[in-house]
């Protein structure tokens, strides 16, 4: 039980590793309180899915569609990385194997953890593209403290309630750290950006064929993605849905602007927006076949595939047209 194999064929026991977990987060749980116990669960809510599921339209739909369209692209794929390296380890949650830890829900594997990835992306992101016009002192000492913090708290939120071993965490924020470091560097390379701007500029001229190598990157990614994860295909439908509506939402002639408009247009695109996601994520699951059909991950795909393409096309789409931006 709580076995690895390693390249070479051998298997390797993580029990010891395991159990020096359940005594770091006994050793956290003596020294907790109701506060903190309050505390770590404010945190963890900031790492948790619906959270994004918050703030990402909120920035893809009223604050900036282009930094929108990197930070969510860039979420999904360290999801369905981490959806895939959890499948693969297959290391059940600290509470399986002592339920007295057990201070809040979590459901799938433990390692790594995706509160733990996850914030190291969005957090990271969110500071040094979204306030990269701020050069003072005290502005880098805000971006800095947001990116180092708040995956700092969330990740050992996981810890203090039970739901990761600490190696869970330390192993999320390294992955996430070097997914968000490298696309950072990528999008901040002047050659790279030079090299967008020319297939921007060219996609007037080539049309349907350079629309078409895109639609193909994103297809090979979220296949990637599907491979690596088995049955679990929700990170690659999403990726391909959410990448596909953005290629064709910025083909368009009349372009979509998350920056103009009223406080109450994008009040507005919000409650639209969200409303539009919660009808397609709750009205496909009921209507999609479940777990025990042989076409479920097929269906899973379809289904946030669509919800990505509601996101980055069907929604911005919808908000110009009843001229809400």
């Amino acid at each position: 039980m709580f076995e690895i194999t390693t390249m070479d064929g051998t298997t390797q026991s993580l029990s010891g590793i395991l159990d020096w977990g359940l005594t770091v987060i006994h050793a956290f749980q003596a020294a907790g309180n109701p506060a903190l116990t309050l505390i770590a669960r404010f945190f963890t809510l900031l790492g948790d899915p619906v959270a994004y599921a918050i703030i990402l339209p909120v920035l893809f739909w009223c604050i900036d569609e282009k930094r929108g369209f990197c930070i969510g692209l860039t979420l999904f794929l360290s999801n369905g990385i981490n959806v895939a390296v959890k499948e693969n380890l297959q290391i059940p949650r600290p509470f399986m194997r002592d339920p007295s830890v057990q201070l809040a829900q979590a459901t799938g594997f433990s390692t790594p953890s995706g509160h733990s990835q996850n914030s190291a992306v969005l957090w990271p992101m969110l500071a040094w593209l979204l306030f990269n016009k701020t050069h003072s002192h005290r502005g880098l000492a805000l971006r800095i403290a947001v990116s180092f913090a708040l995956p700092f708290c969330i990740g050992l939120s996981r810890v203090y309630l039970g739901v990761h071993y600490p190696t869970d965490v330390l192993l999320g924020w390294a992955i996430g750290a070097v997914i968000s470091v490298t696309a950072l560097v990528i999008l901040n390379l002047p050659f790279i950006q030079r090299i967008l701007a020319k297939l921007s500029a060219s996609a007037t001229v080539a049309g349907r064929s350079l629309r078409t190598w895109k639609l193909a990157v994103a297809a090979v990614a979220a296949l990637a993605l599907n491979a690596a994860s088995g049955s679990d295909t929700s990170m690659g439908g999403l990726v391909f849905g959410f990448a596909a509506g953005y290629i064709f939402l910025t083909e368009r002639e009349i372009r979509f602007s998350a920056a103009q408009g009223t406080l109450a247009q994008k009040a507005l695109r919000i409650a639209a927006g969200l409303a539009g996601l919660a009808i397609l994520y709750f009205g496909l699951k009921t209507v999609f076949p479940g777990e025990a059909s042989a076409y479920y991950a097929l269906f899973r795909f379809t289904r946030y595939a669509v919800i990505g393409l509601w996101a980055s096309l069907g929604a911005p789409v919808l908000f110009m047209k009843f001229r809400l931006a």
